[in-house]
């Protein structure tokens, strides 16, 4: 029999409507039938709590049939196996409707009910076993956690409409002939179901009619990947405590907070709008993420709410509105962690294995969460009869079961840390995205990113990123950068260079600098790659400081000097003094200044007199680049341009003050310090708007003490001092430095 053809991903996205449909109609059915009406069921028939635990367990149990499947499965394909047997197992459920006639002797009862699940595991473990392989051949591989978020946002309104249906309808009625209607409802929509996956693409027989010996002989691979036993153990143990407390939670608020059965089932259907939430928001991380670290988040949740469980009780106020909480986490909490399994093994088994490989998963999930089941309804029993104690606290069934399922949770977590995951971010990097920025901000922008936008909107939007700090856009950012806009791509590479840096941003504006002739792009690209600090991209910056384009020549060095990329010193350098162009060395100046160094100051205070010289008005505010870096160079950053945007709102407000502190700062002890102190004074009453030769003779007067000060910046002042000599009228800004830097090197303490 030939193998199926693969379905291309847009003919599996085409057929995705019948997968939400048969996903939809089987949650219905399982909420009208094997979920909270079967517990609430079988408790009015008087079974014994260890008894519901086995009726409950017995359904994950049965997953251990899977293995025994796999042949069948291979024999006549996913797609028959899967809905025939799901059509089957509503079947089975029938004997429900004749329990009650045994009411007065339970054990009959139970017998009933105990046949029929067990008749209804089988098939449901034929059905899932072929359904959960089938699921990787028609979901494409890039939006799989989009998939299982869609299903769960499906299946809730009728999750929440149905649940309150049959809260009115168990509320509004007496004896047991109650819960008949809803379970025929429930075995209707159940066959429904099932049709619907004939829908569905693939699913054909994968191997010939020889002999069902060569299927187990394929658990031989599986059983030799280490990693994948490993992952067994993580999934099969989350899944335990999903099947325990989704039996023994219910028990838990009817018995200890009295909570009547009809409550209690419209308050279990805050567990679908917890999973709906919960599998929409896990699998949208999980497409950007990986599964690591929103799986390990979930469950660490997840260990703290199992702790907090046993402090309920009835005499809290809204302990209503508590119970409904705990449904939604319950839901939220453990259905996200569970999403981020399934995508984990469907992303990594092998598809040439993946028969063998989820067989043997899914029956793994049954070991731990049918037979274990049944322990936790034996431990809950024990310790409800027999109790124990710890410290002042009373440890009852309930309270034994919420700690056991906490120890289980933590070990589950640990292991899936463990797991191998290309590409995955780690826990602190997911979590550190919340912590940076605006996230909210962020996860908004995002959102309306992926809808119909116009150039505009996209571009306002990347901006919105880069103010947001959150590298949750990053995603959409580094997508943005083959946007058919040249302005959304801009915007999106300068967005880029205001998120905290990531391998991933930082690659892809590597990328951008490799499109020649593109000029603004990569000049936005040097300029964002400075301002992420990438170290490792000083290499590729530094090509482009022999670039023939003087922008990126510039950009190139003022990049290297935000990096401090030591390595290309000499270099920039060398640009200062032997550039043609001005810019560039004005570029290789401001990048000396972040480099601080102190060599330097001679070449950029003879670029600086030059400037001051040329009569062009734009040589002005050239200097004044030169100043900056030198101030840099003398760790007086601050103080500089301080003073400096304080005179140049007020001329002659501010200089005159820093030469009548910088005279107080000199010793008047020392006689030679007099005079100049004397001509400080006698300058700065004189100073306004006027002419500047007296203060600046004054301040050049200084020389002397400058440089037998001890001070490690004093040379690089002297030097400053020496090289603006035959300036006859010097610039307030020149004035502001040399008062602020001498003062810096004589009375460094006042500072």
């Amino acid at each position: 029999m030939s193998t199926t053809p693969e379905l291309t991903d847009y003919a599996k996205l085409r057929k995705m409507p019948f997968y939400y449909g048969y996903s939809v109609l089987t949650g219905t059915a399982v909420l009208c039938t094997v979920g909270a009406p079967l517990v609430l069921f079988s408790a009015e028939l008087g079974i014994d709590k260890d008894r519901i635990g086995l009726i409950g367990g017995i359904l994950p149990f049965f997953q251990v049939l899977g293995i025994a499947a796999l042949p069948v499965i291979l024999h006549f394909g996913t797609k028959r196996v899967a809905a025939l047997a799901l059509i089957a197992r509503y079947l089975f459920l029938l004997p429900l409707f004749i329990a009650p006639l045994f009411i007065a002797t339970p054990n009959v009862a139970f017998a009933l009910i105990f046949g029929a699940i067990i008749c209804f595991a089988i098939c449901r473990t034929l059905s899932e076993a072929a359904v959960v392989p089938w699921s990787q051949e028609i979901i494409p591989r890039l939006v799989r956690g989009q998939v299982s978020g869609k299903n769960a946002l499906a299946y809730l309104p009728t999750a929440l409409i149905g649940s309150f249906l049959i809260q009115l309808w168990l509320d509004g009625r007496d004896g047991i002939e109650r819960f008949y209607p809803v379970f025929a409802i429930g075995i209707v929509i159940g066959i429904a179901g099932g049709l619907f996956l004939f829908g569905l693409g693939g699913g054909g027989p994968r191997k010939s009619a020889g002999s069902s010996l060569e299927g187990f002989r394929q658990l031989r691979v599986p059983l030799r990947d280490r990693n994948f036993l490993a992952f067994l153990y993580s999934s099969g143990s989350q899944y335990l405590v999903f099947s325990a407390l989704n039996i023994f939670l219910l028990l838990f608020f009817r018995e200890r907070l009295g909570i009547s059965s009809g409550q209690i089932v419209l308050m279990a259907a805050l567990i679908p709008v917890g999973s709906a939430a919960g599998s929409y928001a896990a699998g949208w991380f999980i497409d950007r993420h990986g599964t690591r670290a929103i799986r390990i988040t979930l469950q660490t949740l997840q260990v703290v709410m199992l702790l907090a469980l046993p402090f309920l009780h009835d005499g809290i106020p809204g302990v209503e509105l508590l119970a409904g909480l705990v449904f939604f986490l319950f839901g939220f909490l453990v259905q996200g962690a569970m999403v981020g399994g399934s995508v984990y093994m469907l992303n990594y088994v092998p598809p040439t294995e993946r028969e063998s490989y989820m067989a043997l998963a899914y029956s793994s999930d049954g070991i731990f969460g049918g037979g274990l089941t049944v322990l936790a309804g034996i431990l809950v029993q024990y310790f409800e009869h027999n109790g124990t104690s710890i410290g002042p606290a009373d440890i009852g069934g309930y309270e034994a079961l919420f700690l056991v399922a906490a120890l289980v949770t933590a070990s589950s977590a640990a292991v899936f840390a463990l797991l191998k995951e290309e590409g995955a971010t780690g826990v602190r990097d997911f979590l550190g995205q919340f912590s940076t920025g605006n996230p909210l901000r962020a996860l908004w922008g995002i959102q309306r990113f992926s809808s119909f936008t116009s150039e505009q909107r996209r571009r306002d939007l990347a901006y919105s990123f880069g103010g947001s700090g959150s590298t949750l856009a990053k995603d959409e950012l580094i997508s943005a950068l083959s946007d058919p806009s040249f302005d959304v791509r801009h915007e999106a590479i300068r967005a880029l260079g205001r998120l905290p840096p990531t391998p991933k941003a930082i690659q892809a504006l590597e990328g951008i600098l490799t499109y020649d002739g593109l000029i603004e792009l990569q000049y936005a690209a040097l300029d964002s790659l400075g301002q992420l600090r990438s170290r490792a991209s000083a290499g590729k910056i530094a090509r482009f400081l022999d670039d023939g384009n003087r922008l990126l020549r510039s950009r190139a060095a003022r990049s290297l000097g935000d990096i401090r990329a030591e390595d290309y010193l000499p270099a920039i350098r060398k640009m200062l003094l032997e550039d043609a162009d001005i810019d560039c060395r004005l570029a290789a100046a401001s990048a000396l200044g972040k480099f601080g160094d102190r060599q330097s100051v001679p070449a950029l205070v003879a670029i600086y007199v030059d400037q001051a010289r040329d009569d062009n008005p734009i040589s002005e505010p050239r200097s004044k680049v030169v100043l900056l870096a030198i101030s840099k160079i003398l760790g007086i950053e601050e103080q500089f341009a301080r003073n400096w945007r304080r005179e140049q709102r007020m001329p002659g407000y501010c200089l005159p003050a820093l030469l009548s502190r910088l005279a107080k700062a000199l010793d008047a002890r020392d006689k030679r310090t007099e005079s100049i102190r004397a001509a400080l004074v006698q300058s700065a009453a004189g100073l306004g708007t006027g002419p500047t030769a007296e203060s600046f003779a004054a301040l050049h007067a200084l020389r002397p003490l400058i440089a037998a000060s001890p001070h490690g910046d004093a040379w690089p002042v002297v030097e400053l001092i020496d090289g603006t000599r035959d300036i006859t009228e010097a610039h307030p800004a020149l004035m502001v430095l040399l008062a602020v830097a001498a003062r810096h090197v004589l009375r460094p303490a006042q500072d």
